[in-house]
């Protein structure tokens, strides 16, 4: 979205009105020991640079993308993540999105497999911040456990690519050890599954009216499928076993 360009071991990208916040954030959370963001180098009116995180980012899903111990680490990473964040001067911050939550963390917003590195099938990495905000850590869970679970209908479906390999009872426990690994033993923040999936269902919906927006400004008929795609899987959500 933003022309990356590496040289090196620095990514130059084109600067945005949230750059400078970004770059306050990462620095922050580098402090308090989270070493698998990127390191802010650079920046000028136009563009900014970071420092390149080895390893490989997932975009056609591997299959070893679903094992539990990545599902795990996943979830072990964005509780540090947040955690990290907490006490983050948010003053004269400016931020790409505006989040309709409670704002006790702040959001990376697409902590997905493809923004997530691999080395040897473990996260050792995470990018891509132009949408962090300030939000709810449910908030924030609701799309990374949609990407990893994945939270989505199981089996072939001519409409939409994108699917689940699992049944609904195995999704439904692949939650709760997403959730289990989340709260790391702290009650506090063993959230539920049925507050997880509800937040799902908004969080969605939420996407979807924002892709269709975009697709028809931009007449992307891509866009506006994944945003039926998006409206559709909310929907099958409701259909998940207790």
């Amino acid at each position: 979205m933003n022309a990356p360009r590496r040289v090196g071991e620095v990514v130059h990208r084109v600067r945005t009105p949230s750059t400078e916040t970004i770059h306050r954030l990462l620095r922050h959370v580098r402090f308090k020991g989270i070493d698998w963001v990127p390191q802010p180098l650079a920046l000028t009116d136009s563009h900014e640079a970071l420092s390149y995180l080895h390893g490989t980012v997932p975009h056609e899903m591997p299959s070893w993308i679903w094992e539990e111990s990545v599902l795990c680490q996943v979830a072990s990473r964005m509780r540090e993540w947040h955690d990290a964040t907490m006490d983050f001067d948010s003053q004269d911050a400016v931020w790409a999105l505006e989040i309709n939550t409670d704002s006790a963390v702040i959001c990376h917003n697409d902590f997905a497999p493809y923004n997530c590195v691999f080395m040897d099938q473990r996260m050792v990495g995470l990018i891509d911040f132009d949408l962090c905000a300030p939000g709810s850590r449910l908030w924030d869970m609701a799309y990374t456990a949609y990407r990893y679970i994945p939270v989505m209908p199981h089996g072939q479906d001519p409409r939409f690519h994108e699917r689940s390999p699992f049944p609904p009872e195995e999704i439904c426990r692949r939650l709760d050890l997403f959730l289990d690994a989340y709260a790391h033993g702290q009650p506090r923040y063993r959230h539920s599954r049925q507050d997880l999936l509800r937040m799902m269902i908004l969080r969605l919906n939420a996407i979807a009216r924002w892709t269709l927006r975009y697709g028809q400004e931009t007449s992307n008929p891509a866009l506006m499928q994944n945003a039926d795609m998006y409206e559709y899987h909310a929907s099958r959500i409701a259909t998940l076993p207790d």
